[in-house]
């Protein structure tokens, strides 16, 4: 390598160090670079902001106004000074904060995020940390190492983000942002490259690493995080375990999504999807919740094994008929209830059964979970009950609703079969002026009293609710069941998609020698809503509260949008199924199957063969693989360009040599002569002068100069075919 050569590339690769020590060797960048990571910095930080705190929320746009303030002043202020001189634009990081203000920053912010942690929980106090360390470190980077750990850090707070939202298409936005991270360290490395060879490099480099990425991904352990979100009630979503007259109706508004169901063999009817989440047979008079049936303990603490051997050891289960497999992959929803049909199973160690037959996750749902599940409708549930628990499903509170007490004691006189007495309620609402709305009229202390005799409007709790107490107030064993109605079947998917707005509420009653019964007394008053999900009326309805100045609904009620929904959220589904629900003891499973497949000898000898096959591939593509040379790129390009201008009764003689011919262009054709002339100069350079005297650098630049006039000649020749010059 010549002297002149290395000094070439230390100036290219090495641009930005100084001879000189002390304040002259800091990190130099261009106006571009800063604006670059200030915007990188942005986008990264976006990806978490819903999870963030909002004192820090305001300190990370004031951190990032301010920088931006200050570098648009330096840049605008080189540019004045002297616009037409290039290096002027490169500059050492101003220094916007004094170092004893950001070690006072460091240190206050670190103590606010402790005393904050409680409430933050672990996780969510080390993501605060992380981006607060990364708002900070955007005030300090003198040298190279310190914009490593700028970029390193926000390729952390991008990947973090991961943790909330996995869905297909957000996982790919976060993937570009990553590259676009990366792609700040290669212009550092290489700042002369053009940016479409530097998106080459970065992109050649990603799919050099996605084997490895899958191999980790198929066999790595995959470990249980050691932090948990906490229960907060402000992070909530869907169903809560207490629930008063009005609740759910809030819920049928919204269109987010609860959890989608794939089936294993047909799907059952509509009717038949009930989702039980939970069962409230605590009420006050005002609120239904979870009783407490051991002193001192709740219900996610008292659990039992959700596997079949269970169930089929447990004497308040009576398993007939067949099984009904399926799998549930559940949204965050950071409570610990699941959802599944009666009467529900499942062999995964991380999924418990309640005493009331409810299955729960052990932990908080914070994360995409992925559960598989076998339900047998025809169980009989408790069918012997004990006695605290008939106590607890008769407890009535006398002073909130007494008409409605006093009407349940008068149809116990009436009827002193159960059956019948039941009957005779579903009877009254399906045949008196009882309607089914999202809009009830709103009720003094949530009377049901006022309901059952005077509004008589209102939504799936109103009409259990009432259905329920009159139960007790008969001697019947009854409770409250929340949980999920019905769905949407995505025939692109083969799945069924439930929202937030399938949100319902039934009633369970105690019969001797039946068990729990469910009763829906909403299929009494609108008998559609249970059959095929909203009927037309409330569908109206909700047409109407979802109407607005920004509403979407006009364009969700088209047939082109419904089905590019549908292959939208398929795709998300799959990538959900496989990717996000490739869980531990999913990994666990295919790594034994792979490990006994591969213990036959059979199959040992196909693996070998096919390592074998690839190692030839690999070996056969780099011998016979040539590299081109720019040279011999020039040398293609100049040819290519030969053959159009021939296609334009333009041709070369063999006795012209490139100069010649140059010339004649120029003489016949002189709007051509530009972009051809440069062509033709820099092949004649090639031909006739040492071409080794130039830098491969340099080479890549003449190259894609001359791609570029190539692209012009070609343009030009094609209009000039229709007579436009």
């Amino acid at each position: 390598m010549t002297k002149k050569s290395k000094q070439s590339i230390e100036e290219n690769v090495l641009p930005r160090k100084s001879k000189k020590p002390s304040k002259n060797n800091k990190l130099k960048l261009n106006g571009k670079m800063y604006f670059s990571l200030l915007a990188f910095q942005l986008l990264n930080l976006l990806t978490l902001v819903l999870q963030f705190n909002l004192l820090y929320l305001l300190f990370a746009i004031f951190a990032l106004a301010l920088q931006f303030f200050v570098h648009f002043k330096l840049v605008r202020k080189s540019s004045l000074a002297s616009p037409t001189s290039q290096s002027i634009s490169f500059y050492a990081a101003p220094k916007i904060l004094p170092s004893w203000l950001i070690f006072l920053l460091a240190i206050s912010g670190s103590v606010g995020i402790a005393f904050a942690g409680q409430e933050l929980g672990l996780l969510l106090s080390m993501i605060h940390l992380l981006c607060f360390a990364y708002s900070l470190k955007m005030f300090e980077i003198p040298s190279r190492k310190d914009l490593y750990q700028l970029v390193v850090l926000g390729i952390f707070v991008a990947t973090s983000s991961l943790i909330f939202i996995q869905s297909i298409y957000f996982s790919l936005a976060v993937i570009v942002l990553v590259l676009g991270n990366f792609l700040i360290l290669i212009n550092l490395f290489a700042p002369t490259m053009a940016m479409s060879a530097q998106a080459k490099l970065l992109a050649k480099l990603s799919l050099y690493s996605v084997p490895l990425a899958v191999i980790l991904f198929v066999g790595f352990p995959k470990l249980s995080p050691f932090w948990q979100v906490p229960n907060v009630e402000s992070a909530k979503v869907g169903l809560s375990d207490n629930v008063k007259i009005g609740d759910i109706a809030q819920l049928a508004l919204s269109d987010e999504l609860a959890f989608r169901v794939s089936f294993q063999n047909s799907n059952p009817e509509h009717a038949q999807l009930y989702w039980r989440a939970m069962v409230l047979d605590d009420f006050d008079g005002v609120t239904w919740r979870q009783g407490l049936r051991e002193k001192g303990q709740r219900n996610n603490q008292r659990y039992g094994s959700a596997t079949l051997e269970h169930a089929n050891s447990s004497a308040s289960v009576q398993i007939t008929g067949e099984g009904l497999s399926y799998q549930v992959i559940a949204e965050p929803s950071f409570q610990s209830w699941l959802f599944a049909l009666d009467f529900a199973t499942s062999e995964q160690g991380d999924i418990g059964q309640r005493n009331d037959f409810s299955l729960f996750y052990r932990g908080i749902i914070s994360q995409t979970l992925s559960y598989q599940v076998t339900s047998y409708p025809k169980a009989k549930l408790a069918p012997i009950l004990a006695d605290e628990t008939r106590a607890l499903n008769l407890l009535l509170s006398t002073e909130n609703n007494p008409r409605l007490l006093a009407k349940g004691r008068q149809l116990r006189r009436q009827y002193s079969d159960n059956s019948q007495l039941i009957n005779r309620v579903l009877a009254e609402f399906n045949q008196e002026n009882y309607f089914y709305t999202l809009q009830p009229p709103r009720l003094n202390n949530n009377s049901l009293d006022q309901f059952y005799f005077d509004t008589r409007a209102g939504f799936c709790e109103h009409y259990a609710s009432t259905f329920t107490y009159l139960m007790r107030a008969a001697g019947i064993p009854a409770r409250m069941v929340v949980g999920y109605l019905g769905g949407e079947f995505n025939p692109s998917g083969n799945y069924l998609s439930v929202y937030q707005r399938n949100a319902h509420a039934w009633s369970e009653v105690w019969l001797p020698d039946s068990g729990w019964q469910r009763v829906d007394p909403t299929a009494a008053v609108d008998p559609e809503r249970v059959e095929s999900g909203f009927s037309s009326n409330l569908m109206q309805e909700y047409d109407n509260l979802s109407s607005g100045l920004f509403s979407m609904q006009p364009l969700r009620a088209m047939w082109w949008y419904k089905q590019l929904k549908m292959q939208i959220d398929a795709i998300d589904y799959q990538w959900t199924r496989w990717v996000i629900g490739y869980t531990g003891q999913k990994q666990s499973r295919v790594m034994a199957e792979l490990l006994a497949s591969l213990k036959q000898g059979k199959n040992i000898v196909y693996f070998l063969l096919i390592l074998i096959t690839i190692a030839l591939l690999v070996y056969v593509y780099k011998s016979v693989k040539v590299r081109v040379k720019p040279d011999d790129k020039i040398k293609a390009l100049y040819l290519k360009t030969l053959a159009l201008m021939a296609k334009h009764k333009l041709v070369k003689a063999r006795s012209m040599t490139a100069e010649q011919f140059a010339d004649i262009v120029a003489a016949t054709r002189p709007e051509l002569s530009a972009h051809f002339t440069t062509i033709s100069k820099c092949f004649a350079h090639l031909a006739y002068q040492n071409f080794d005297d130039i830098s491969q650098q340099e080479r890549h630049i003449q190259l894609i100069k001359l791609q570029s006039s190539y692209r012009h000649l070609r343009w030009q020749l094609w209009l000039a075919k229709f007579g436009i010059r």
